[in-house]
């Protein structure tokens, strides 16, 4: 007897049911994988997303597109925030601003984020947020031929602090005997517009820039630790997209850290512009190689 064509056999009904059982059951063991892994990821995804709006505007949007963009980003950032940038025989001066810096007493405080980046602890109360603030205009009047405030090149928002570069501040003296030497007289920050730091009002941070030296005095006494996307290079964005020595300096706890705030925005004033910019005294303040 002729063994039954392909399509009758199919239609025989004990290989018909086992057919559409193992149909089923592969259907269902598909099902259960790819649930298992899409949600786990779902939860994931919005969890991230949550806490990445929560910290607040930055250098990125607040927005799902910005979510998506520092996603992106962590695939570029450095290990360890606490080790300083290195220095290189080409450094020029070999040292740093900041002859001796005190230890913070209060241990780190919790950081997150990218863009932002932001303190998750240790905020202060409104009030130290204000002294900053008044700290940082008073550099700015102290010094009115070489500073500038206005909104933050690398934040869009913000109260930050710039150089007043000839011919950019029409009011300014154009000064000549600067601390550096070089081509340009200034290590370029944000788009070259001579920003020298700025301030985060939801935690009361600041980033800056600072000489290698500086910015591992800043680390080791534990005034700050280095942004995650310091001196990194990434893919597709053209290079580096911050200065090798960007650093985040913790919030002030009490009114005395404020002196010290100011003299590290002094040492980035140096980096960036090779200028020495006088303080007048409030808080605490530092040793440095320009006496205020």
């Amino acid at each position: 007897m002729a063994a039954p064509a392909p399509d009758q056999a199919l239609l025989h009904p004990d290989n018909f049911f086992s057919s559409i059982l193992s149909l089923n059951l592969a259907q269902l063991l598909g099902s259960t994988i790819a649930i298992s892994i899409v949600l786990p990821l779902c939860r994931f995804v919005l969890r991230d997303y949550s806490n990445f709006l929560a910290l607040g505007p930055g250098g990125t949007p607040s927005n799902f597109v910005g979510y998506l963009r520092i996603s992106y980003l962590r695939l570029f950032t450095i290990k360890d925030p606490f080790r300083p940038p290195t220095a290189t025989y080409s450094e020029r001066p070999v040292n740093g601003f900041l002859l001796e810096l005190p230890k913070r007493p209060q241990p780190r405080p919790s950081v997150a984020g990218i863009a932002p980046h932001r303190q998750t602890n240790q905020k202060p109360p409104k009030y130290l947020y204000q002294l900053l603030r008044i700290a940082l205009y008073s550099l700015v009047s102290a010094n009115s031929k070489l500073l500038r405030s206005g909104n933050s090149c690398f934040e869009k928002h913000g109260l930050a602090l710039f150089l007043c570069l000839c011919p950019q501040c029409p009011d300014a003296e154009c000064h000549t005997e600067l601390f550096h030497s070089g081509p340009t007289h200034m290590n370029r920050t944000c788009k070259d517009t001579g920003e020298i730091c700025h301030l985060h009002p939801s935690d009361s941070s600041m980033h800056l820039t600072l000489h290698p030296a500086d910015a591992a005095l800043v680390i080791s006494q534990g005034w700050g630790e280095r942004h995650p996307l310091a001196g990194c290079a990434v893919l597709g964005l053209g290079g580096r997209l911050l200065p090798e020595g960007f650093v985040m300096v913790y919030a002030p706890q009490e009114v005395g850290q404020i002196g010290v705030l100011k003299d590290i925005v002094r040492a980035a004033g140096w980096w960036v512009g090779g200028v020495g910019l006088v303080s007048a005294s409030e808080g605490q303040g530092v040793s440095t190689r320009v006496k205020a």
